[in-house]
């Protein structure tokens, strides 16, 4: 069975706006780093539907958790005149709060970790909304894969 990136971008957009709504910070901020992963892996899936080759992983699948390489990626794709290149955003520039502190082993952390305040759920909510954004522009284009 295939990895489904864009279902699981808009199931853990839904949730992440759910929890945040009913102040549940720190999963808010989990669950928005999944959006970051799977914005990340779909736009490395419409450049492999294009022709481009991964510098630092041989599939997408590869890349795992780790949104430090996708970012770097997607950077590189940003800058081949593509389609995928117009939905590259730069996930450490426009998404700090989610890139600087997401990790899915974190989801062990104690609940005095910075994800766990309300300041910061508010913060990743933004960054994720800018990476939602883009995803809704694909789908609108006709370019999610």
């Amino acid at each position: 069975m295939e990895d489904n990136y864009k279902d699981t971008v808009y199931r853990m957009s839904d949730s992440a706006t759910v929890l945040h709504k009913n102040k549940k910070w720190f999963n808010t901020c989990y669950l928005a780093g999944y959006v970051a992963e799977c914005y990340c892996k779909e736009i490395l899936l419409l450049a492999e539907q294009e022709g481009y080759h991964f510098h630092s992983a041989g599939s997408v699948r590869k890349f795992s958790h780790k949104l430090d390489k996708l970012k770097d990626e997607v950077n590189l794709i940003a800058l081949v005149a593509g389609v995928a290149s117009a939905y590259c955003i730069d996930v450490q520039k426009e998404c700090p709060t989610i890139y600087a502190n997401w990790n899915p082993n974190k989801r062990y952390q104690s609940n005095s970790h910075m994800f766990n305040q309300e300041v910061n759920a508010d913060k990743v909510m933004n960054e994720m909304q800018k990476l939602m954004k883009s995803i809704v522009q694909m789908e609108i284009d006709g370019v999610l894969v």
